[in-house]
């Protein structure tokens, strides 16, 4: 629970240095007992983290990167057992071919060598919402779950496909667990081995459903398909240690820049996280109840409301669990500057009368409302707002006025993908014939690692000065990237809201901008806001969110800064 940029992944390496002759000593290829400290990551994270152990110890820590199925068949199981460190991608089980093919490379191979039944994929659809608190009562005879407090449209259906997909990935592991492979075997599951220590890097990011994601998108659908994968792989929902797909023999460990520190809900959800369950006063915490039955559910009703004096029990306990348990470290004072500018531009009459329109049902009729006054109609109109052709010219004149400064920078755009913010950036950036890179989900880990890296690092030859300047990506895309090295321009497309939050949307918008305004920063970092307002220059909902997202008090609780 580290401030941003303060050191979470050079620590976690000099830990497994300092240990490392001790976890050699440990390793066994007769048991399947390995010395590495497993390192799992966010896929665009695969090879920062390479980087970063070769920059801190020069090549002392023998290391694996596993970024697909394919990478993992070249490894016998005496060079996993041998090695100091593995990183891999905490979605490898929903991995999916670049084709677009349904075949699915991890669990089918998971499948063949443990000799089981088939594992069917990760259920398509959301059987839960993440909650913006853990708090709420769930309403009886209600198929769709706790609609009321959460906005949950879910399908039983879709939890009962969740829990048979989770019982059929861990009849495998334990059919793959009685298996005896040999030194030499190659491409042997993660699974099967026992880990120094396991490592989760960015846990809240592997672990968070994509909410405000248009299902209907085949890249969107996906990666909430990875994240439901990602759960089953850390075992999030299994109580027994030893059952779980990842087992360590000295101690899991969660790293995250954003613990969100002042509500009980998030204590809890930290202290969860930590203790490798979601049990801690939140026994009906969503991440359960997306696989329990309808009997479940039932049972879950029939208990009783839960006293003040128990929950402020819950409350100290895991207040005092989080003092124990996490190590939170605060980074030397940054001696850069931080400069946060707005370029305000007023959207056009016709875009103008389509929000009005958009908000007349409501019998409102001012650009200065709050997504509140809104309600359900609030996705629309700031869709509107996103994708206005006065954003589109604003995002290229923020460009080209950076540019005409310093020809050769990098610039980091990020745009918010819950109400088409992100599509209007890549549709603007498209438009403008600029050269520019952004993230797809459909890039393999592979070639995900590859782009970001080429803004990690200062140009060094005339390749990589022939590359792209501008690198477009979501704010959900955001976390664990260092590229302070190579970039100190930072435009911010549309503000950060994904609902009443804001504690949550600020956080999200501060870990963009400490993406470069970190550690190793040599140079002063510019943040530019795009703001539209009304045809005239009315006060519009950009400017209450970003007021919102930059009250004071808002900011110190996303960054836990209550020093």
């Amino acid at each position: 629970g580290d401030a941003i940029g303060s050191g979470k992944t050079a620590v976690t390496i000099a830990l497994i240095l300092a240990g490392v002759v001790k976890a050699r000593e440990n390793g066994s290829v007769e048991t399947g007992r390995s010395g590495a400290t497993l390192v799992v990551v966010p896929p665009g994270l695969v090879q920062q983290w390479d980087d970063e152990r070769k920059k801190f110890t020069k090549n002392k820590l023998k290391c694996i990167t596993i970024d697909c199925t394919n990478s993992l068949k070249k490894y016998s199981v005496d060079e996993i057992c041998k090695a100091d460190m593995v990183i891999v991608p905490a979605g490898i089980i929903e991995e999916r071919p670049k084709s677009g093919n349904k075949t699915r490379p991890y669990t089918e191979h998971l499948v063949k060598k443990a000799k089981a039944n088939k594992i069917p994929p990760a259920p398509t659809g959301f059987s839960q919402r993440e909650a913006p608190t853990i708090e709420g009562t769930w309403v009886r005879n209600m198929a769709s779950g706790p609609e009321i407090y959460v906005g949950n449209n879910g399908k039983q259906r879709t939890r009962d496909e969740q829990a048979y997909y989770g019982n059929c990935y861990s009849q495998a592991i334990t059919q793959l667990r009685t298996q005896k492979f040999d030194a030499k075997e190659r491409g042997v599951p993660l699974e099967y081995f026992t880990w120094e220590r396991i490592v989760i890097d960015e846990c809240h990011e592997t672990l968070v459903t994509a909410t405000g994601m248009k299902q209907t998108e085949i890249a969107g659908d996906f990666k909430a398909q990875a994240r439901r994968g990602a759960r089953e792989f850390l075992g999030v929902a299994q109580f027994d240690i030893r059952k779980r797909p990842l087992v360590a023999a000295t101690g899991v460990w969660g790293l995250t820049g954003t613990p969100l520190l002042e509500t009980e809900a998030r204590v809890t959800e930290l202290a969860n996280l930590m203790g490798g369950t979601y049990l801690t006063g939140a026994a009906h915490h969503w991440r359960k109840e997306e696989r329990e039955s309808g009997r479940d559910l039932f049972l879950n009703q029939q208990e009783g409301s839960k006293s003040r004096e128990y929950r402020c029990a819950i409350q100290e306990a895991c207040h005092l669990y989080v003092t124990e348990a996490c190590q939170r470290n605060r980074g030397a004072e940054l001696q850069v500057k931080l400069t946060r500018e707005k370029h305000a531009v007023n959207m056009s009459e016709s875009d103008g009368k389509r929000f009005l329109k958009e908000i007349a049902a409501l019998q409102l009729e001012s650009y200065s409302i709050t997504p509140d006054q809104l309600g359900e109609k609030a996705s629309n109109a700031l869709s509107i707002s996103a994708s206005s052709k006065s954003r589109h010219a604003a995002l290229v004149s923020t460009i080209d006025s950076i540019h005409e400064n310093e020809p050769d920078t990098k610039i980091i755009v990020f745009a918010n993908a819950f109400y088409g913010g992100h599509e209007a950036a890549l549709d603007a950036l498209t438009t403008s014939k600029k050269q520019f890179c952004h993230i797809s989900e459909n890039d393999t880990v592979q070639e995900q690692n590859e782009t970001i890296s080429w803004f990690r690092h200062v140009d060094a030859t005339e390749e990589d000065r022939s590359r792209p300047r501008i690198l477009l990506l979501s704010f959900e895309q955001a976390a664990g990237h260092n590229l302070q090295e190579a970039c100190h321009s930072v435009i911010l497309y549309d503000p950060m809201y994904s609902g009443t939050d804001a504690v949550a949307d600020a956080s999200v918008e501060e870990q963009a901008v400490g993406r470069v305004m970190r550690q190793g920063q040599k140079f002063d970092v510019t943040v530019t806001r795009i703001l539209v307002r009304g045809p005239d220059g009315e006060r519009s909902l950009d400017d209450w969110i970003v007021e919102r997202n930059l009250d004071e008090d808002v900011l110190r609780a996303a960054t836990s800064n209550f020093d």
